[in-house]
């Protein structure tokens, strides 16, 4: 069944690519993305390469910081969260 958001352009479907990668659109919205792709080769290209960039961002993040570095973040988020807590 196709929605009336099927029949959004490119102009309306690339600056939903991420959101659509990630999940982050409404039931109808993700149909009507999909359906765009199936019949978009351009749109489906620029969703193949995305998706691949986001992997590779997302495996290169893997490292952690070092521990000097954890402890001064989790202590200025201790101060932040004291001095929010005081009265002012």
């Amino acid at each position: 069944m196709r929605t009336l958001f099927a029949q959004f352009d490119c102009e309306e479907a690339l600056p939903r690519l991420y959101h659509f990668i990630d999940e982050e659109l409404q039931a109808h919205e993700l149909e009507a993305m999909r359906d765009h792709l199936d019949g978009c080769d351009n749109c489906a290209y620029e969703h193949e390469v995305r998706s691949k960039l986001k992997n590779v961002i997302r495996e290169a993040c893997v490292d952690t910081a070092p521990p000097s570095v954890r402890q001064r973040v989790v202590a200025r988020l201790a101060e932040l969260r004291q001095a929010l807590a005081e009265p002012a």
